[in-house]
């Protein structure tokens, strides 16, 4: 892996969801990013409705968001745009 990848997998990813706001459930911190994690915790706060979460490496972050009237394409993509144009960008389809 060239070090311009491997410096994108190990930073912090301000993950953004367009459309509807999200909330935060659940955060699964790795080993590798547990010291990261005890750095930054303290200011972190998970509560309430987002359109951005904080995701560390390593760290799996579980949310919940509602579709009510919407269907068809939404993009989520990391807002570090390096991460962005090397393709941190994704399309998911909801149906009715």
């Amino acid at each position: 892996m060239d070090g311009l990848v491997a410096n994108h997998i190990m930073s912090p990813h301000p993950m953004h969801m367009h459309g509807e706001q999200f909330q935060v459930l659940e955060r699964r911190m790795s080993q590798a990013g547990r010291a990261m994690w005890e750095s930054l915790k303290d200011g972190y706060v998970d509560e309430g409705w987002k359109d951005t979460a904080l995701v560390l490496p390593g760290e799996k972050v579980r949310g919940i968001r509602c579709f009510v009237d919407f269907t068809g394409l939404f993009l989520y993509h990391c807002h570090n745009l390096e991460h962005e144009d090397m393709g941190m960008m994704r399309n998911f389809e909801i149906e009715a």
